[in-house]
């Protein structure tokens, strides 16, 4: 008879065994074709930590390194600018399409306010995607530590009911 921590132990060896690992191919014709199936093996009730995982094991991305720019957040806003600092009416403009970011489980997201659009200045520890998987979707770089944070400007949001930008 197996003794429990005998079967415990071989069923965290079976992953190995199957050559499955929670790292995507880099090869991007290879990352993109498996895509589907890595994210329902990762993805099944939309939680953060899920898409966490999925995001690690499904898409290409760089090491770790040192980004800088401005975040633009506000209800459902979600704008990254990689070194630079664009105007209020550039961060928050319908017409931009923007890479955003995502924060690793424990980092913590400069603080925010349900009524209020923010744009920070930010250097953080992050990955870059390497490989567009769809390219209809805005890049994600996912945020491991943040370095440095600054509130640049803050206004009634989307959150009020309207945006309302400064005055140029």
């Amino acid at each position: 008879m197996m003794r429990p921590h005998v079967f415990i132990f071989l069923l965290a060896l079976l992953p190995a065994c199957t050559g499955q690992t929670d790292t995507p191919p880099d090869d991007c014709e290879t990352a993109r074709a498996q895509f589907d199936t890595c994210v329902d093996r990762h993805l099944t009730t939309g939680g953060d930590r899920e898409f966490e995982a999925m995001w690690y094991a499904c898409i290409p991305h760089s090491g770790p390194r040192i980004i800088k720019g401005s975040w633009a957040t506000d209800f459902e806003w979600n704008a990254f600018f990689k070194g630079r600092v664009p105007t209020p009416e550039e961060a928050f403009s319908s017409d931009h399409t923007s890479t955003g970011l995502s924060f690793k489980s424990g980092v913590e997201v400069p603080a925010g306010s349900k009524d209020n659009a923010r744009l920070w200045e930010l250097e953080f520890v992050g990955r870059e995607e390497t490989c567009r998987i769809d390219p209809d979707l805005a890049p994600t770089i996912f945020v491991e530590e943040t370095n440095k944070s600054r509130l640049l400007w803050e206004g009634p949001g989307f959150g009020s009911g309207q945006l309302v930008l400064p005055k140029p």
